[in-house]
């Protein structure tokens, strides 16, 4: 049983015009940071940011405005997949 690279990730979600996306905010001190991961779908990443933002509003995470964020296509353990075994039932 093996997990989905980012790499895979990125050739699966290549010729997608749809993607999904995960998009992690980051703010204050490096010891103990406030972070935040919310999934989203869009086409780009600054599709995927702005959703990212609206997300976060929703929620009534607000600090999120200011903080840094990174942006990365989803792989299979982000989306809720979980590995199986060779005979095809559930681990």
């Amino acid at each position: 049983m093996t997990l989905q690279t980012q790499e895979q990730a990125n050739a699966y979600w290549a010729d997608k015009d749809y993607k999904k996306w995960v998009v992690e905010f980051k703010a204050g001190p490096l010891r103990k940071p406030k972070r935040w991961q919310v999934n989203v779908g869009a086409p780009n990443t600054n599709g995927a940011r702005r959703a990212g933002l609206a997300a976060a509003d929703l929620m009534g995470h607000t600090w999120c405005r200011s903080a840094m964020s990174t942006v990365r296509l989803a792989t299979a353990q982000d989306l809720g997949c979980v590995a199986t075994d060779a005979k095809g039932g559930a681990a």
